[in-house]
């Protein structure tokens, strides 16, 4: 019995020391994880001026009348001369496009509500068109002439460059160069050599930012004298960031 015991005990020894031993064991089965290579990471930065060469403005007519038969045609006959006057301005068909006909029912307004309920008292009708022109110079002129014609409406005057994507590639170009130059200064002042690039990630978060904003001119008779439009600068910038492997 005494025999027994102590084989038992043996073997329960054995079997603690085969678990202790196991988990290293299997952990010496994990193979480990192959560390990323090096490389010099920077980010640069490019920022081109453009002049601004075409404008689009959006601009309409706003009629209010007791019946929506005589609303749609006063608003009609305005946008018709609104746009003949566009188009002897030397703005083509195809650079007038419409982008909103709105019809709003209009209504008089009791204290009391629940007792008199709104009375309808005529129908607002807009008609709004987007124009693009090239003559940036004589966008002031142009403003007026629409004005003068029965324009009632101008909303934002948006600025563009018409060789935009030559611009962009100016800025690339920019961005790669400057950060070409501080990652040779990281280099030189690790003591170390760079190699190629190893990844290129343009983040294109600048876009295209005006220097200068023109307001909108206020909705009023045809002024005596021209109204001053300044379409100042275009700012077109780009953020690219590059990873150089170190010989």
């Amino acid at each position: 019995m005494i025999h027994r015991l102590l084989l038992a005990s043996g073997a329960a020894a054995s079997l603690a020391a085969l678990l202790a031993l196991a988990p290293i064991g299997l952990a010496q089965t994990v193979p480990s994880q192959t560390q990323a290579n090096g490389g010099v990471s920077v980010v640069g930065q490019g920022i081109v001026l453009a002049q601004p060469d075409t404008a689009r403005i959006t601009l309409g007519v706003d009629v209010t009348a007791q019946s929506l038969a005589q609303a749609q045609s006063d608003a009609a006959q305005r946008m018709d001369a609104v746009v003949a006057k566009l188009k002897a301005d030397g703005i083509p068909e195809a650079n007038i496009r419409t982008v909103s006909y709105n019809v709003t029912p209009q209504y008089d307004q009791s204290n009391n509500q629940s007792q008199n309920p709104p009375v309808l008292r005529g129908y607002q009708v807009q008609n709004m068109v987007e124009v693009k022109t090239t003559n940036v110079g004589g966008l002031g002129a142009l403003l007026d002439d629409a004005i003068a014609a029965g324009a009632t409406r101008v909303y934002g005057i948006n600025f563009e460059a018409s060789d935009m994507e030559a611009i962009k590639a100016q800025a690339r170009d920019q961005a790669m160069a400057n950060a070409q130059a501080k990652a040779q200064q990281l280099a030189k002042d690790a003591g170390i050599s760079l190699g190629r690039p190893i990844a290129v990630e343009e983040s294109d978060t600048g876009g295209v930012t005006p220097l200068q904003r023109a307001p909108a001119p206020a909705l009023a008779a045809a002024p005596a004298t021209t109204t001053p439009i300044q379409p100042g600068q275009l700012q077109v910038s780009t953020t690219i960031r590059v990873v150089w492997s170190i010989q």
